[in-house]
């Protein structure tokens, strides 16, 4: 009798188990880490690879409207921009193709200022 019993046991124990374990109210567990921080801190601020595109961008730009311009060689005029800020090298003819050139360079989105490092008269 007691083989029996405990073959019975057995077949039982884990449907008992399962429906123990279905039957039991759920328990949430204890949280263990702390809440999670913001995601923001509130200020936006462009990712500097943005920022070195954006430069890219204004130097292309500015290059482009000084060949368009038809009256500077933009071959001596070299541009580079930082942080918005182009900056024009190299040699015009004049003091009129030098303002031509800064206005140019002004014209352009996303440029906050321009540094004139032209020599006018010098070839």
């Amino acid at each position: 009798m007691r083989c029996r019993a405990r073959s019975r046991i057995r077949r039982l124990a884990l449907p008992l188990a399962v429906l123990v374990m279905a039957a039991a109210p759920a328990v949430p567990a204890a949280p263990t880490d702390a809440p999670a921080a913001p995601s923001s801190t509130g200020r936006t601020a462009a990712p500097r690879d943005t920022e070195i595109a954006s430069d890219r961008a204004i130097t292309s730009e500015v290059r482009a409207r000084l060949a368009s311009a038809g009256t500077l060689d933009p071959a001596k005029i070299r541009v580079s921009t930082m942080d918005g800020v182009v900056k024009l090298e190299g040699s015009v003819r004049d003091d009129k193709q030098r303002a031509l050139a800064m206005e140019l360079a002004r014209s352009v989105r996303g440029v906050t200022a321009v540094s004139d490092e032209l020599r006018a008269g010098t070839d």
